[in-house]
């Protein structure tokens, strides 16, 4: 049978895709299927077709893994927030394990990469501290929710797994409010509330409420944060921030915030370190595993007080605090000159003094420093998901830098850095995944390279 859109096959599900999608093959071809679990035969129907990359939409299992089990969550099969939950929590590991060596050694060319079983959460719920819900009209009244897997198609629903009972409340009263004013969904023509965004303390429960919008939503929009604040106590604040989508000119998000009432701030806290958190920080969402990340960024780094570190990517400045417990100095290194800021603030307000906050492109201010005398025992560097920038990595091997401890939330974009890496001369030596959001295919990994000097993997 041809694999044309509307067709249904009969597929064998051999391994999974860099996201936890079941892969499994059609007349050679690959063919992705949500859903699915690798051990699995499924009857899938096609629905696309991307870049060489087939999609399928499972219509059924005929030959089913003894570790799949019944989502908890009622929209499980139409919100594409949790991809996982049809796993046992001990198999999702298994699976998050098998990701991140798989792509070490298809794309990093790591032929037996030295990774350990994945350190998981004690309960696999209710964990995020932020979420971003999407806005839109149905049924002639605002709702707010998630968009289903690959579509903007809103799921009305307020994620009560992932997502603390009192955040989902706060979710559900701004949603109430919100339909009590007049306001302006963006649509159409680009402009009007896009997301509400809900964070959360777990120190204290306190939340920030933040409406993203493209323009001005609504004239009321101080009367609805009055509303939302008094139904909602928790709530101590409600900021808006101006964004759009970046291009023409348009406004990223953060670049522009006002506080509508009450704080801009909430506090929590990381291990024995307290962070001020503005309504468009950079913060973990998950706190607990947060912790244990940043402890393991410091044992790898392996101090004894004698090293001078830099810190790329450094955001509001966790790891940095973390490793100035043990650090003679430590220079963190930030783009965005609101988070180099707030770094700086929470380095005085926890009385840290070994740690020093420079506005810069990584892959520009590392070669600077390097070039004026710095020389770094120990670079640790967190990027974004689309990984370092190759001047930074050559940076590091051209200074050879002796210990190197990455941080990364995307295993294919790892993979490809520590390949360069290798290239400069540095030996890979532990890879420690860590499950940041259960439930999800998303896998963060600490790595610990040394400089060996053996170039030209």
């Amino acid at each position: 049978m041809a694999v044309n859109i509307g067709t249904r096959h009969r597929v064998e599900i051999t391994g999974y895709s860099h996201q936890g999608d079941g892969v499994g093959r059609i007349d050679g071809r690959a063919v992705f299927v949500p859903r699915t679990m690798a051990g699995e035969v499924v009857e899938a129907e096609i629905i696309g077709e991307k870049k060489g990359v087939i999609r399928g939409k499972l219509i059924a299992v005929l030959s089913e893994h003894p570790a799949r089990v019944k989502p908890s969550c009622p929209a499980y099969e139409t919100c594409g927030g949790c991809s996982l939950q049809h796993v046992s929590y001990g198999e999702q590991l298994r699976i998050k394990e098998r990701m991140v060596r798989d792509t070490l050694r298809r794309i990093g060319g790591f032929d037996a990469p030295p990774v350990l079983p994945v350190m998981g959460m004690e309960t696999p719920w209710h964990y995020r501290n932020k979420g971003h819900f999407h806005v839109a009209m149905r049924g002639g009244r605002l709702a707010l929710g998630f968009y289903e897997e690959e579509s903007h198609r809103l799921v009305p629903y307020r994620c009560r797994h992932l997502f603390s009972e009192n955040a989902a409340g706060v979710v559900e009263c701004a949603e109430k409010v919100l339909n009590a004013f007049p306001v302006k969904v963006c649509e159409r023509d680009g402009t009007g509330l896009r997301t509400v965004m809900v964070r959360e303390s777990r120190v204290s429960g306190e939340m920030l409420v933040v409406f993203v919008s493209n323009g001005d939503f609504s004239q009321e929009k101080r009367n609805i944060a009055r509303e939302i604040c008094r139904e909602c106590p928790q709530v101590v604040g409600v900021c808006l921030d101006f964004s759009s989508d970046g291009k023409a000119g348009g406004l990223l998000p953060g670049e522009k915030t006002q506080t509508l009432i009450g704080k801009s701030r909430i506090e929590d806290r990381l291990g024995p370190f307290s962070f001020s958190i503005s309504a468009v920080s950079f913060f973990q969402i998950n706190s607990s595993q947060a912790e244990r990340l940043g402890e393991k960024a410091l044992e790898y780094a392996a101090l004894t007080g004698r090293e001078t570190v830099v810190d790329a990517y450094c955001g509001i400045g966790t790891l940095s605090l973390f490793l100035s417990q043990r650090a003679k100095m430590v220079i963190g290194i930030e783009k965005v000159g609101r988070a180099v800021v707030d770094a700086t603030n929470n380095a005085k307000a926890n009385r840290v003094k070994n740690v020093e906050f420079i506005r810069g492109e990584a892959e520009n201010t590392l070669p600077e420093l390097v070039a004026g005398g710095l020389k770094p025992d120990v670079i640790v560097v967190d990027p974004p998901r689309r990984g370092c920038g190759r001047g930074l990595l050559e940076a590091i091997s051209g200074a050879g830098v002796p210990r190197v401890v990455y941080v990364s939330c995307n295993p294919a974009t790892l993979a490809r850095d520590l390949r360069i890496l290798a290239a400069g001369g540095y030996a890979l030596v532990e890879i420690q995944p860590l499950d940041m959001f259960p439930q999800t295919g998303h896998v963060e990994s600490i790595i610990m390279m040394t400089y060996s000097g053996r170039k030209g993997k």
